[in-house]
């Protein structure tokens, strides 16, 4: 909670693209932490890295939300916190099938878990990339390729 409420206070002077690419660049180096930690690690060694993904996720939310949200109108503005709501939520439950599909299928229960962390650790820096592609860079902005396809 704390995470999102800073992100939204800073959004006001930096906007959200900054935002949502540190938060999944956060919780990138937060999963790349699970895996660095080894394949029987002390809980102590994960607390951070825990913290780190967590805390990277809510920062990254409220600008993805914020995005979202201002690039629809007014009068739709319903349908486009319900598609967000709801494709957050199947790429969540997908995730989480995936990394569970790949705990059971290994043959090692640490080495599914770190191929698992570096799979969502890869989908972090994928969405870190396609933020700073497409949200805007300031505060009322259009997305930066929205000028070209403008004219």
């Amino acid at each position: 909670m704390f995470a999102s409420i800073l992100s939204g206070r800073l959004a006001r002077t930096t906007g959200d693209r900054p935002l949502v690419c540190t938060g999944m660049l956060l919780a990138a180096l937060g999963l790349a932490g699970w895996v660095a930690a080894g394949a029987e690690p002390a809980y102590p060694l994960l607390v951070v890295p825990m913290m780190a993904a967590g805390f990277g996720t809510s920062f990254a939310l409220t600008g993805s939300a914020s995005t979202v949200m201002g690039a629809a109108p007014p009068a739709y503005s319903g349908t486009a916190s319900a598609l967000f709501n709801t494709t957050r939520q199947l790429g969540s439950a997908t995730g989480v099938a995936l990394g569970g599909t790949l705990l059971v299928t290994a043959a090692d229960y640490g080495e599914g878990l770190r191929t698992s962390m570096a799979i969502g650790a890869l989908a972090y820096l994928t969405g870190a990339g396609l933020a700073w592609f497409c949200v805007p860079p300031e505060p009322g902005s259009e997305a930066p390729d929205a000028e070209a396809h403008a004219g």
